[in-house]
């Protein structure tokens, strides 16, 4: 897992940077994108994606994929910080589902189960700055089912000097009752100096709820458990026609 620190406005950076500088063409085509998120979005809530959004997301490369151990699993994540945010595409039974997680949020980790039954994407909490939660959309029963949940953010970097910025995640892992972990870590500056301070999340209800973190001394050993780390891959070829003519 990635051990730096989140900052989201390094996002809206490099998705501003596909825009063209100037012209009346690209104010057009942003305001339309923008206006595409939709006010009643609810993060874990199925929503329906119009075919203008899909064609948005594809003309700014804002669509990838996930691979578990080189295997493409059936989920695009549609992402542009900047004009909209988050938004998983599923696909169940041969139908495709969206699930918006927030405006202006960024996907900073996925995991899921050898066999899809559980999935876990970690995420900023969107447009809000410091203080905001990670927000944690989950799906279970082969991708039949999701839900939302946040998990706070650590009290002591509700500070101004952290602006936009989020821990850095570091590992997480569940065991088959559904207890799990959360590991991150912020760098702070305390005086002259710079230390890195570890928080520890934890759940007992399948990621549902996530208690306050809890400040560590260290990096505490490898969590183990039932799921593994996804890899972020361009979207597969099939999946991506599949979504793009899939019927709204």
């Amino acid at each position: 897992m990635s051990t730096s620190t989140y900052r989201t406005s390094a996002w809206l950076l490099f998705i501003a940077s596909l825009f063209p500088a100037s012209g009346c063409a690209a104010t057009t085509s942003a305001n339309t994108f923008a206006a595409l998120w939709q006010p009643g979005w609810t993060c874990g809530q199925a929503a329906s994606v119009n075919k203008a959004f899909l064609r948005s997301l594809t003309e700014r490369n804002a669509l990838h994929g996930y691979a578990l151990n080189g295997i493409p699993v059936p989920i695009l994540l549609g992402q542009n910080p900047e004009q909209s945010g988050a938004i998983l595409f599923v696909k169940h039974e041969g139908k495709w589902q969206a699930y918006p997680i927030a405006d202006g949020s960024v996907v900073l980790a996925a995991y899921s189960t050898p066999a899809f039954n559980r999935l876990m994407l970690f995420a900023t909490g969107g447009r809000e700055g410091p203080g905001n939660d990670y927000l944690l959309l989950y799906g279970k029963n082969q991708l039949s089912e999701f839900g939302c949940a946040n998990a706070p953010f650590p009290a002591e970097l509700s500070r101004p000097d952290w602006g936009n910025a989020y821990p850095g995640l570091h590992d997480f892992n569940m065991n088959t009752q559904g207890v799990g972990t959360l590991i991150t870590a912020a760098n702070i500056v305390e005086g002259k100096t710079e230390h890195k301070h570890w928080y520890q999340y934890t759940t007992r209800d399948w990621g549902r709820s996530w208690g306050e973190p809890l400040n560590l001394q260290s990096m505490p050993p490898s969590k183990q458990g039932i799921f593994l780390p996804l890899q972020e891959v361009p979207a597969s070829p099939w999946l991506l026609n599949s979504l793009l003519n899939s019927k709204p």
